[in-house]
């Protein structure tokens, strides 16, 4: 039974007093249920509804319709009461029933706001200011207002990238629900068009699990890798960044031989971080994908520009910010960063007396710096911004690297296929700064830091896992082992919410 209270603002009506102080229905729960109860953000929400209960009938059961469907989203519905408020074990008493759905309603504001953890408490390279929201004063609000439903609906990030990824991940979890797919025997060698192998049968139900090889296709017999099965192998290796070259090789093996229930975790990670960062993304930035090795800008939510980068390696991985580009240096010299100055160019020194000279380079202060030019290590464009990491987006001579599978190159600074293009395009506001102007200034030869009029949001992100416009689902690998310390924390996390004992489970240059 649930006591019918319409409004938190005004006077506790009689049917509301009968039902009051829910606080004090604490000790009428199981530990393991009270033993999870945020009672700080439950004090202060009783204790501006005047100490009585506020859940109609009504109410209660738009949000146990809300709770019912998160695991849509990649959440396990046992964190949000629902044995408790929905079923024969339900709990039937007035207060403590009102208790659960406010603490599920607070908990499902917060999971859908901010993420279930926070991610600085997992990554120590994060600079990602996001704004405070304050779950209590939303569901005062949506009670006082009538509009549980849509404050509700407003919860989950609002950006197109996740709702696809929901979609997404409802379709993997079900392929992992029915067995998902078949594995792959390591061949003696690769595979490559126009062979025979005998897991060519088994690679066509592969291809087929996931939609890259037509269901028609699939049926076909015999043992040789190619017509459809070679297009359908591509457009796999293409949606997992490898070159699609049409070979069965180990890194093609290796994505095609992770299983459904992997992939569809993955997707839920990502969600997950999405829930972590989204009130930080803004409509137009500049998006760099770390994890994917690409940036885009964004305008309005679509992208008007996209090109591959370079990002920093293994053991200097680009770190996860927000900030604002707030100038273009046009030839810009090089300061080289102390760690790289002691371990690469000292020791090079070493090496070859001449090498400062050979590399456009001198000291300065104590400093090497990089003059501009050609070999600059920065190329022409430097894309300033600020952050607790000193890293930025610039242009790079080293052009070679963008036609590579595996872009993780740099000591952290993301290094851009066309920099030009989005000085271009960021500029664009600057009427007195047309393409022909930046090109001249680069002719020119010396250096220039052009001030935006309107600084440019950027976030630097880490996708492992995404979803195209056209409907397209992206893997790439966690080159930086994000994926895998968030989905260790929030399993941590989600033995420590059940009571169940816990499973084994800086300053960049070119």
């Amino acid at each position: 039974m649930a006591i019918a209270f319409s409004c938190i603002a005004g006077a506790p009506s009689a049917q509301a007093a009968a039902c009051s102080d829910p606080l004090s229905a604490i000790a009428a729960l199981p530990g393991s249920v009270s033993a999870t109860l945020d009672f700080n953000s439950l004090r202060r929400f009783y204790g501006g509804s005047g100490g009585v209960c506020v859940w109609s009938a009504a109410d209660a059961a738009t949000l146990i319709k809300a709770l019912t469907a998160v695991g849509e989203q990649g959440l396990d519905p046992r964190d949000f009461h629902l044995a408790e408020l929905k079923g024969s074990d339900a709990i039937r008493d007035a207060r403590a029933r009102d208790l659960l759905l406010t603490d599920a309603a607070l908990r499902y504001a917060r999971d859908m706001r901010n993420g279930r953890l926070e991610l600085e408490s997992i990554e120590s390279d994060i600079d990602f200011p996001r704004p405070v929201t304050d779950p209590v004063a939303g569901l005062r609000d949506a009670f006082a207002t009538h509009s549980l439903a849509a404050w509700l609906a407003s919860l989950p990030p609002s950006q197109p990238e996740y709702a696809r990824l929901v979609v997404a991940y409802a379709r993997y979890a079900d392929m992992a629900a029915k067995g998902g797919w078949a594995m792959l025997d390591a061949p003696a060698k690769a595979v490559k068009s126009g062979e025979a192998s005998p897991l060519v049968p088994t690679l066509r139900r592969r291809l087929a699990a996931e939609g890259d090889l037509d269901a028609a296709d699939a049926s076909a017999t015999g043992s040789r890798l190619d017509g459809a099965l070679v297009a359908a192998l591509k457009r796999f290796q293409d949606r997992h960044g490898l070159s699609a070259d049409g070979v069965v090789g180990r890194k093609t093996l290796e994505a095609l031989n992770v299983a459904a229930a992997d992939r569809a975790a993955q997707i839920a990670v990502n969600l997950e971080r999405w829930r972590m960062l989204s009130g930080a993304i803004s409509p137009t930035r500049v998006e760099v994908n770390a994890a994917a090795a690409t940036a885009k800008l964004i305008v309005g939510g679509a992208p008007v520009l996209e090109m591959r980068a370079v990002v920093g390696k293994k053991k200097t991985p680009t770190p996860i910010l927000r900030s604002v580009i707030s100038s273009i240096v046009v030839n810009p010299p090089w300061v080289v960063p102390s760690s790289i100055m002691r371990k690469e160019i000292l020791p090079a020194l070493t090496r070859e007396p001449d090498y400062l000279e050979k590399n456009d380079m001198y000291w300065r202060d104590n400093q090497i710096v990089q003059a501009p030019g050609e070999r600059n290590s920065l190329g022409r464009i430097k894309f300033e911004l600020s952050s607790s990491f000193d890293v930025y987006l610039h242009d790079t001579p080293a052009r070679r690297l963008f036609a590579r599978d595996d872009r993780a190159r740099s000591h952290g600074c993301v290094r851009l296929e066309k920099p030009l293009a989005l000085a271009e395009h960021l500029l664009g506001n600057d009427t007195g700064w047309p393409r022909e102007r930046i090109e001249g200034v680069i002719a020119d030869g010396k250096t220039q830091r052009i001030p935006l009029t309107d600084e440019v949001p950027i976030v630097i992100v880490y996708w492992t896992s995404f979803v195209d416009e056209d409907g397209t689902v992206e893997f790439r690998d966690d080159i930086y082992g994000r994926d895998e310390r968030l989905l260790d924390a929030l399993r941590q996390h989600r033995f420590a919410q059940s009571g169940e004992p816990a499973a084994a489970a800086k300053s960049c240059g070119a």
